[in-house]
């Protein structure tokens, strides 16, 4: 099976680095194109015009015959062979011919912004032009170069980010629009198709309306009664995993998709959300024989009912993948090597990989599901429901380091980020980078990042990144830290952490006062806004005794500069859903404190 790697081939040969000047520099399409590539030609003119400071120039044409240097895009006569690769693209330079060109439209897109982050110094760091990288000279320029990107990771998604459904789909967002520009830009939402969810899908699978009366043997048994469900929503049931005609049933269903949609290659059989499985006497018997181990039996029969579908179907619709979510009663490594073409989405939290010991000899992640040779995840990297910065992108590099070199296919990855733009934004643009590219130097991209976002005062920025690193690092090793569990979010339970955090306050008043730029500034300051309300928090939590007239400082900074500003906290720009966290989470940590209830 052909791997999808992120490997750059570069040839760099001894020439003279060719200037990119807006009136002698072309940009050129073919006649017909597609939209993906009127949108690359538009971003290579809008930016490069930025990057060197015109107005003018890097007109966008359709023929070859320009007397200067050419951009071209997609497959232009002469342009070199596109890598076979969904998302995969090639930059090549010779002479006056620069060739952007990959394996689809979009996949040329992901070439022309990468192509402006690697030649032009404009980077897409977080959206809004504010946190977009220009040269510093207003000047551009490259060798002669021949350079392939194929993304390691072959499906990636973050939800709640530009409207991005958890369970496929995109939604109209009224604020933070920017944010499916910034997607796209970065090569973040790339999945077979927009739709497609790796999430509780048996309904989908298995409508009433086409098995209910056919095959009602594949429904479970509750309370001692066939349930058929009617409704698409319904979660509280699961199919009956040991009943042979579910094979056949999901083999009809299967067939049928594909032969709807020939071009998509991925299709879940995910379990509901819910605990409700069948109670059949066959059900019940490998529950009673797995030690009453309700994960442990329903891990093995989901394994086998894939495993055998999988089986079937790759005799006439061979290269499609069955996805499934490990969640819940289904969450256990299974006893039996998989199908090749069976894809498990693990559900854990990589933030909490130390904790949770997810790298330990025993225990290890790859280790327990070395079954597969190919392996997902869905992780919670939010953002909302935190009010604290979660940085821990050493901890994602990792994984997918190891993943790579253990040949292991990363098929699906998938971030709820819902993020909080002002306490760890810059963690998305990383972790983007990571997925396309498991061996990119970390810490090179976040001493970037210092370098072109804060030059007034990149050395201390640099740190204050690491110090978020280190700071989440030490806190979630000694109690996991969940989704608004404001009991133990914002415990600082050593003077290291506490010094960390005057640290960074420090840093962020210092990179507002040597901001060399307005733009600087602005940058500066929301960081440090964002942050400020993190401090009012740890100060409250962390206090034998507070007064009400702290909790009324943290309440009004929280309405007064949190709320009104969409790119503080996720929850900014909804100032009544965002104050009633604050409250909820104000009263866990101030329980039994505050001054005057004694």
């Amino acid at each position: 099976m052909v791997k999808f790697v992120v490997f750059l081939t570069a040839a760099v040969l001894a020439a003279a680095p060719l200037p990119l000047t807006p009136q002698r520099t072309a940009i050129v399409t073919v006649p017909v194109r597609a939209a993906a590539e009127e949108q690359a030609a538009q971003l290579l003119q809008e930016w490069l015009r930025k990057a060197t400071k015109s107005k003018t120039g890097f007109d966008i044409r359709t023929g070859t015959d320009h007397k200067g240097v050419i951009i071209s895009l997609g497959a232009v006569s002469g342009a070199p062979s596109p890598p076979d690769s969904r998302d995969g693209f090639r930059i090549q330079r010779r002479g006056d011919r620069i060739s952007i060109v990959g394996g689809s439209p979009e996949a040329t897109f992901y070439g022309a912004a990468r192509f402006l982050d690697l030649f032009a110094g404009v980077r897409f760091y977080m959206p809004r032009d504010l946190f977009t990288s220009l040269p510093a000279t207003g000047r551009v320029e490259m060798g002669e170069t021949d350079i392939t990107e194929i993304p390691y990771v072959r499906n990636s998604m973050m939800s709640g980010t530009g409207g991005m459904r958890g369970t496929g789909g995109q939604d109209k967002v009224s604020i933070r629009t920017e944010e499916r520009d910034w997607l796209r830009r970065n090569g973040i939402i790339r999945k077979d198709y927009l739709e497609f969810s790796h999430q509780h899908s048996m309904y989908q699978r298995f409508p009433a309306h086409k098995f209910g009366e056919r095959m009602p043997e594949i429904y479970p048994i509750l309370q001692g009664k066939r349930y058929i469900p009617t409704d698409p929503r319904d979660q509280k049931w699961q199919p009956c995993l040991t009943e042979p005609k579910l094979v056949d049933a999901a083999v009809d269903s299967a067939s049928d998709y594909f032969r709807a949609h020939p071009d998509r290659r991925y299709l879940s059989f995910s379990v509901q959300d819910s605990h409700a499985h069948c109670e059949c006497d066959r059900c019940l018997r490998e529950v009673a024989a797995a030690g009453g181990n309700k994960a442990k039996a329903y891990s093995a029969m989901n394994a086998r009912f894939l495993n055998a579908a999988a089986e079937r179907l790759e005799k006439t619709h061979p290269d499609r993948t069955l996805v499934y979510i490990a969640y819940a009663e289904v969450r256990e490594p299974p006893p039996v090597p998989m199908h090749k073409s069976v894809l498990p989405v693990l559900v854990f939290t990589i933030g909490d990989s130390l904790i949770d010991k997810r790298f330990e000899p025993g225990s290890h992640i790859l280790d327990q599901w070395k079954a597969f040779s190919q392996l997902g995840n869905h992780d919670w990297g939010q953002g909302n429901m935190y009010f604290i910065p979660r940085v821990y992108t050493g901890l994602t590099s990792r994984l997918f380091r190891e993943a790579k070199q253990r040949n292991l296919t990363w098929g699906y990855q998938h971030m709820e980020s819902y993020p909080n733009w002002g306490l760890d934004g810059f963690k998305l643009w990383v972790t983007s980078r990571i997925w396309w590219n498991p061996e990119v130097d970390v810490p090179s991209l976040w001493r970037q990042i210092a370098r072109d976002m804060f030059p007034g005062s990149a050395w201390d920025m640099e740190r204050y990144f690491e110090l978020l690193h280190e700071l989440w690092i030490r806190m979630d090793n000694d109690a996991e830290r969940k989704l608004r569990k404001w009991s133990n979010q914002f415990d600082l339970r050593s003077d290291e952490q506490r010094n960390m955090v005057r640290e960074c306050r420090r840093i962020l008043d210092s990179a507002v006062a040597a901001a060399k730029s307005p733009e600087e500034r602005e940058r500066a300051g929301l960081l440090s806004k964002s942050f400020r309300l993190s401090e009012h928090f740890f100060e409250l939590a962390n206090a034998q005794q507070v007064s009400a007239q702290q909790v009324e400082a943290l309440r009004a900074y929280a309405r007064d500069a949190i709320a009104p500003d969409p790119w503080t906290h996720y929850l900014g720009g909804s100032p009544a859903a965002l104050m009633k966290d604050v409250d909820d989470a104000v009263a866990v940590i101030t329980k039994g404190k505050l001054a005057e209830s004694r």
